[in-house]
């Protein structure tokens, strides 16, 4: 079957007749997905605990900063602007993120003691280091994604209690800081489900916008001043794209 040849983490199960899931060894990579020749398998995020959340008017929402090309030809602002009517208390797009995890890298970059270190925002290339090369596990550098940041600077920004919601492609970068997540689908459905119209939305903030200037890092929490200091190939930064990158 295509879906367990693909799975990096043996975590598709056959038991005669029926294929599942194994939770507790799934690295939530979703290679299974389009792999899968019956659609049988789904990404689905916390939609009801999202709605749950947004109703309440207390929920602080990560918007993806991807959902300028799935809403296309939405602006971003009349999307901000919908998640505003979907009763978020504050919208945010990442940005923050990014910046607070740039600084960090860029502090572990200046350590001469650190050496090699392996540097990714994506959960599920961390997990698969954790589970499948226990001995990069030393090489891991010690810092959250970026949502996982800005989930925990929200908290401490509107209060403990703030729940917060992203909407984005990966469902698991935030992980256990966020209080749910939702795809785009999901989040578009949502709208619908409220009567929202995405694109009849002011084109300009309805409210005055949280800071979303860069000051430190480009999209997705990698120092700007690492990329103007080294080529992307360079003895001491390499980049490498997917899980194939870690063989």
């Amino acid at each position: 079957m295509a879906c367990v040849r693909v799975c990096p983490a043996d975590a598709v199960a056959v038991e005669g007749a029926i294929v599942r899931i194994v939770d507790e060894a799934c690295t939530r990579c979703g290679l299974c997905l389009p792999a899968c020749p019956h659609d049988a398998i789904e990404a689905l995020g916390d939609v009801p605990r999202a709605l749950e959340l947004a109703l309440a008017g207390r929920a602080a929402l990560i918007l993806s900063v991807e959902c300028a090309v799935y809403f296309y030809p939405a602006t971003p602002n009349q999307v901000v602007n919908a998640c505003y009517a979907a009763g978020f208390r504050t919208v945010h797009r990442g940005v923050l993120g990014d910046e607070l995890v740039a600084r960090e890298y860029l502090d572990l970059w200046a350590d001469g003691d650190w050496g090699t270190m392996i540097r990714s925002t994506c959960p599920v290339i961390v997990e698969t280091v954790r589970t499948q090369y226990p001995e990069l596990i030393p090489y891991l550098a010690p810092v959250a994604t970026p949502i996982a940041a800005e989930a925990r600077y929200l908290k401490q920004l509107y209060g403990a209690g703030t729940p917060v919601v992203y909407a984005g492609v990966c469902l698991t970068e935030g992980g256990p800081d966020v209080d749910a997540a939702v795809t785009f689908d999901e989040l578009a459905d949502m709208f619908r489900g409220r009567g929202i119209v995405v694109a009849a939305q002011d084109e300009y903030f309805t409210r005055v916008p949280e800071e979303r200037r860069r000051h430190l890092s480009m999209a997705g929490g990698l120092p700007l001043e690492v990329l103007l200091e080294e080529t992307q190939a360079s003895r001491r930064f390499r980049k490498v794209r997917g899980l194939g990158g870690l063989g």
